[in-house]
């Protein structure tokens, strides 16, 4: 991969990232309490990384593929790109 595609990719996930931020399907406060850790989203997907770092892509990928959704991470932030919101996807992916 060249240094220009690196630098689109790198754009590219920063721009999704503040998107994500400003979801208002991610900042409802009573599902907070229900969060996560990094490990037991690890555990539950059955996802090692053997001394490496977690590949977030992956990791979203598999928990999608283990609440029953047929789309991956990729489709996730395409969707969330366009303009939609992870709630509209976790309904119209299943």
């Amino acid at each position: 991969m060249n240094v220009s595609n690196v630098e689109q990719k790198r754009v590219r996930l920063k721009q999704f990232l503040k998107i994500l931020s400003e979801d208002p399907s991610l900042l409802n406060q009573e599902r907070q309490k229900d969060s996560r850790s990094l490990a037991e989203f690890l555990m539950y997907t059955g996802y090692t990384p053997r001394n490496e770092p977690v590949n977030m892509a992956e990791l979203v990928s598999l928990l999608l593929k283990r609440v029953g959704h047929e789309a991956r991470s990729e489709d996730m932030m395409e969707h969330v790109m366009n303009g939609g919101t992870v709630d509209e996807f976790m309904n119209i992916s299943k």
